[in-house]
C-alpha cells in the first residue's frame, strides 16, 4: 500500500504543483527505500531491527513534503515529536531512541539550514523565526522521548504484573495451572531431547474437607498457605511446584529419577507431618503419587494420570504414605 501510494503520487505531482526537478528523483529514491524495506522485512533478515528501519524510513519519506512546506517552519513538523512516542508503543526502548535521536539531527540540520529551505508558494521565513520554531522543536522531541521511556517503563510494570497474577495462585503465591503448564511443557520437552530422567509429583492434603467443616475455610486458607511454604522449603530450585487445585499440590522434577523422586516424597510428607498448623495447631499428613516419563511417545496427560492413580492407591492404602506409579 505505501509503494502504490509513493508511486501515485510521484505520477500525480507534476498536475498538482511545480517543483524543481530534484524532488522527481527524491521520489524515486523514496520508492527505492521502500522497496528496499519491504525485500528486508521478507526476507526476515535482522528482524529485531524491523521496527526501527520502518519508522526511520518513514521519516525519510516525508523529508521532502517538510523541505518544500517549509522545513521546521512547516505545519506538519508539530506532528513529528508524537514519533518517539509512538517508537516506544510499535517497538520498544531502542526504537523510540533511535528515532528521537534521528529527529533531533534532522531538525537541528533543518533550523541552521533554513535559509536555504523555500516554501512551496515561494516564501522564505526569517532567521530567528525558523530558529526558534527549531528551538521548541527539539525540545519538545526530547519532551516526548522521556516521555516515551516513562510510558514504557510504566507498561512494562503493569505487564509483568499482569502475567504474574496470570501465572500465580493468588492465595498459595505458587504457579497456578497456567503456570504450571508452561514450565512443564518447556521440561518435558527438555527431557525428551536430553534423555535425560524426568519425575512428576501429586500431592493432596489428607482429609482437608473436615478441616473446613470443622474449623471454617479461614482456617483451610491458613492451613494450605502453610503446607504451599513447607513443600516449596523442601525442593530445589530447579523444581516447579504448583497448586493443582483444592487441597493438590504438583511437583516438576526435571533431572530427577523415580528413585531420587521417592526420597523427596519421603522427606516432604515427615515434614509436613511434624509440623502443626494454623493457630489451632492442628496436625495433617499429605499422600503423595509419583510418575516418571516413558520414552519419546509419552506426554504430560499421560505421566498427570498415572500419578494421579498412584496417589489413589496411596489413599486406598491408609493415606500418609508415598506411592510410586505402577
Amino acid at each position: 500500500m505505501a509503494l502504490v501510494t509513493l508511486i501515485f503520487s510521484l505520477i500525480a505531482r507534476p498536475i498538482i504543483a511545480v517543483l524543481h526537478p530534484y524532488f522527481f528523483w527524491l521520489g524515486i529514491f523514496d520508492i527505492l527505500l521502500a522497496s528496499g524495506l519491504y525485500l528486508l522485512v521478507r526476507s526476515n533478515t535482522r528482524p529485531e531491527w524491523h521496527i526501527s528501519l520502518s519508522l526511520i524510513v518513514a521519516l525519510i519519506i516525508i523529508l521532502p513534503m517538510l523541505a518544500i512546506s517549509g522545513g521546521v517552519n512547516s505545519q506538519v513538523a508539530v506532528f513529528l515529536p508524537l514519533y518517539p512516542v509512538m517508537g516506544a508503543l510499535i517497538g520498544g526502548r531502542v526504537e523510540s531512541l533511535v528515532t528521537s535521536l534521528f529527529l533531533i539531527v534532522t531538525v537541528l540540520f533543518a533550523t541552521i539550514f533554513s535559509h536555504s529551505i523555500i516554501n512551496v508558494s515561494g516564501e522564505y521565513y526569517a532567521d530567528n523565526t525558523s530558529y526558534l520554531r527549531g528551538f521548541w522543536l527539539i525540545l519538545a522531541i526530547m519532551f516526548s522521548a522521556v516521555f516515551g521511556q516513562f510510558f514504557l517503563n510504566r507498561y512494562n510494570e503493569l505487564t509483568k504484573k499482569l502475567k504474574t497474577e496470570n501465572l500465580q495462585d493468588p492465595l498459595t503465591e505458587l504457579l497456578n495451572r497456567r503456570g504450571l503448564n508452561l514450565h512443564f511443557a518447556k521440561e518435558l520437552k527438555q527431557a525428551k531431547v536430553t534423555n535425560s530422567p524426568f519425575c512428576l509429583m501429586l500431592i493432596d492434603i489428607d482429609y482437608f474437607k473436615k478441616i473446613n467443616d470443622q474449623y471454617g475455610h479461614d482456617v483451610g486458607d491458613t492451613c494450605l498457605i502453610e503446607i504451599a511454604n513447607r513443600l516449596n522449603q523442601g525442593i530445589q530450585a530447579h523444581h516447579y511446584l504448583a497448586r493443582f487445585g483444592g487441597e493438590e499440590f504438583i511437583i516438576v522434577l526435571p533431572n530427577t529419577d523415580l528413585s531420587e523422586a521417592e526420597k523427596i516424597a519421603e522427606q516432604l510428607k515427615e515434614t509436613i507431618a511434624i509440623g502443626r498448623f494454623s493457630h489451632y495447631q492442628l496436625p495433617l499428613t499429605i499422600t503423595l503419587g509419583i510418575a516418571t516419563l516413558h520414552g519419546e511417545r509419552d506426554n504430560a496427560l499421560k505421566i498427570v494420570k498415572r500419578a494421579d492413580k498412584a496417589l489413589y492407591r496411596g489413599k486406598e492404602k491408609g493415606r500418609n504414605c508415598v506411592e510410586l506409579e505402577a
